[in-house]
């Protein structure tokens, strides 16, 4: 049974960011997600995966359809760039399929296809979604380059300590 939250695969980090400086800046830290959907032209289901993936992050709470920013979701839109990698990294390891990729990443160069294997061995259905490869190579470009956490490499990834 696999241990780790998943991050939403169509989770994009531009999005995230919006979402929590919306929050904190248009609604004063709590709004209505529907509030917040119409206040960045977005439709409730495209803001759904930043949502989640906020929530993954500690970043926003929700509780009964109102979303609020969490202190730590305000110490990370407040952040230099170079602390919010620092941030970002270390939540990132305690999500999927981060933590494996970095791991794996430890141990040796990696492909998208290596990562795949792995996180269908730990049991994580996501890793036969269609389309896999490229939302996976997204996210870790997206996400863990963006932390500092991986480097790729051609095909090949590897993790930086």
């Amino acid at each position: 049974m696999p241990g780790l939250p998943f991050m939403p695969l169509d989770a994009r980090f531009a999005d995230v960011l919006g979402l929590i400086d919306t929050l904190a800046n248009e609604f004063k830290g709590q709004a209505d997600i529907f509030m917040i959907a119409k206040e960045m032209e977005s439709d409730i289901d495209d803001l759904i995966p930043a949502l989640n993936a906020a929530v993954y992050l500690g970043f926003v709470e929700v509780k009964g359809g109102d979303v609020k920013i969490t202190n730590e979701g305000k110490e990370f839109l407040n952040a230099k760039i170079s602390d919010r990698k620092k941030i970002l990294r270390q939540k990132l390891l305690n999500l999927e399929p981060f933590h494996t990729a970095y791991n794996l990443g430890l141990r040796k160069p990696f492909t998208i296809d290596d990562l795949i294997e792995e996180l269908n061995e730990k049991g994580y259905v996501e890793a036969r979604e269609p389309g896999i490869r490229h939302l996976l190579e997204i996210l870790l470009a997206e996400w863990g380059v963006f932390a500092g956490m991986l480097k790729r490499r051609g095909d090949v990834y590897i993790a930086i300590p």
